[in-house]
């Protein structure tokens, strides 16, 4: 077994999500996982299980207790951060780096293109993702691993609480969890919620933008960031699940973790049109307009469908399936060997 250093690019407890969900499930195949928080506190580490340890001081870390860890194992170091390149190859020294490449940024592609060439491996969270990857580093070992459900969160068991909340829901709940970012389209937020007899609840960070109380004419609550264990009473009090995002490079190569999640509660989830989610179909309604999508909503909040069936969906992609197959892609990489790849072209076609 190896050692796996996720570097200091966020904290343990913001978010969590597709990094920490990966490192908790290669802790508990047997590797020796160290998630390096971003935030710098007591200089500690705190096991939170077996095999699976939070830095909180990395810098620290790594002049006390790091040089005498390397001698134990085999390192890999899994990046997802193009930036963080040159400070893994001189921190760690690595045995394997893998870029896990898990967004479309166009100010990342010159630094990827530094990372991506001198990786051992790269695995990809979309489709899209990994297309454009195989293109432009063709010589490349890549691996199209999705996002996933995490079981832990138990929004596929039934709750007593739950249904007693939808008898005493007053208004049909809408909702929508995730960062409250730039690619949200707030029209449609503001026209689910104009539906009648609806409200919308929005649950995730809001990015520095804030909302009056009676933003949407009070039909839309904005709760802020939750912690993840809080999560399964909102989504399962949900009839409606949406994922509200504009069309953008960065959207169409995303694979929200949160359809995963709305399915695994056996709710409706109606998207627009990402390709990811497209794939989802008949699980998730991806819709071709904003017309379509305020059409799907209604339609779902009287006939929810087959809840089953998502839920079986959702339990066939968790993320302990996904680490199994990192676990057997590691396995196959061959030994390290230094290498000068290049790009067939710093060209990014769409």
């Amino acid at each position: 077994m190896s050692i796996v250093i996720y570097p200091s690019t966020l904290d343990w407890t913001w978010m969590k999500q597709r990094p920490q969900q990966l490192m908790t499930q290669l802790a508990r195949l047997g590797h020796t996982v160290f998630f390096c928080n971003r935030t710098r506190s007591a200089p500690r580490v705190e096991p939170v299980e077996p095999n699976l340890f939070v830095v909180h001081h990395h810098e620290h870390w790594l002049q006390t207790a790091w040089p005498q860890i390397r001698k134990t194992a085999p390192v890999i170091v899994w990046c997802s951060l193009p930036f963080a390149y040159l400070s893994i190859a001189s921190a760690y020294s690595p045995d394997r780096i893998v870029y896990d490449c898990s967004d479309e940024l166009g100010e990342w592609f010159r630094a990827e293109k530094q990372l991506a060439v001198r990786a051992d491996a790269i695995v990809c969270s979309s489709q899209r993702l990994y297309d454009r990857i195989r293109r432009c580093y063709p010589e490349q070992r890549a691996l199209l691993i999705r996002n996933a459900y995490d079981p832990s969160m138990k929004l596929h068991l039934p709750s007593e609480e739950t249904a007693a909340r939808h008898e005493g829901a007053k208004r049909k709940q809408i909702g929508f969890v995730g960062a409250w970012a730039p690619w949200i389209d707030e029209g449609l937020i503001g026209r689910c919620s104009q539906l009648p007899g609806a409200e919308v609840t929005v649950i995730g960070p809001p990015f520095d933008r804030r909302h009056p109380p009676d933003a949407y004419g009070g039909k839309v609550r904005f709760l802020g960031l939750k912690r993840h264990e809080e999560l399964r009473g909102y989504i399962q009090s949900f009839q409606v699940c949406i994922i509200p995002f504009r069309i953008t490079p960065l959207t169409v190569a995303a694979n929200p973790v949160k359809a995963y999640e709305y399915l695994a509660a056996g709710k409706p989830v109606v998207s627009t049109a990402l390709p990811e989610c497209r794939r989802m179909a008949p699980h998730v309604d991806a819709a071709a307009s904003r017309e379509e999508f305020i059409r799907k909503v209604a339609e779902r909040l009287d006939e929810p469908g087959d809840g089953a069936a998502r839920i079986s969906y959702a339990l066939e992609h968790t993320w302990r399936h996904r680490a199994r197959e990192i676990d057997a892609f590691l396995r196959s990489l061959p030994e390290r060997k230094e290498r000068t790849r290049s790009c067939r072209s710093d060209k990014i076609l769409s």
